[in-house]
């Protein structure tokens, strides 16, 4: 249930307010007529009232898909990881740093192991250890740097 905080209040205990839900607790603040409303997460205001937002699991799946279709991106052989951490712990973008030298091993007749990911449970909360348990190795092919290649020009031209 949200907080809330009635009219008439001081400055003091506005910004008090604000700063103990929004800036320490990360809720929404929103203020009406007669009151200033701290809202959790599930819940929404309407008609000035707060009331708990019964789409709420639906959006945050939503939002979590949404996420996660930003951080990553879907080839033949499973979704790939955009930033990547290597094993020294230096962080790198897979298409514009790893790209070449996975197609240059390739074309040398190497095998080329990359960690893919399967597509999660959005109504699960996506946890590092979550996305973990999705990675699969697999052997890059051809036809994987073709569509890292394909979405390299669609990040880029946008199409």
């Amino acid at each position: 249930m949200s907080y809330k905080l009635e009219k008439p209040y001081t400055q003091s205990q506005r910004v008090d307010f604000i700063v103990d839900y929004n800036h320490q607790q990360g809720l929404e603040i929103v203020e009406t007529d007669n009151a200033l409303y701290a809202l959790l997460a599930n819940e929404k205001m309407e008609n000035g009232v707060p009331v708990v937002n019964p789409n709420y699991e639906a959006e945050l799946a939503q939002q979590r898909q949404a996420d996660f279709e930003k951080a990553f991106f879907e080839t033949s052989l499973g979704w790939i990881r955009r930033k990547v951490t290597m094993r020294d712990g230096s962080r790198r973008d897979f298409l514009s740093d790893l790209l070449l030298q996975i197609k240059a091993g390739l074309e040398l007749g190497q095998t080329v192991e990359i960690i893919t990911y399967s597509l999660p449970d959005f109504t699960q909360e996506l946890t590092p250890a979550y996305i973990l348990t999705l990675q699969t190795k697999k052997n890059a092919t051809t036809e994987f740097i073709q569509e890292c290649l394909t979405q390299t020009v669609t990040d880029f031209c946008g199409g």
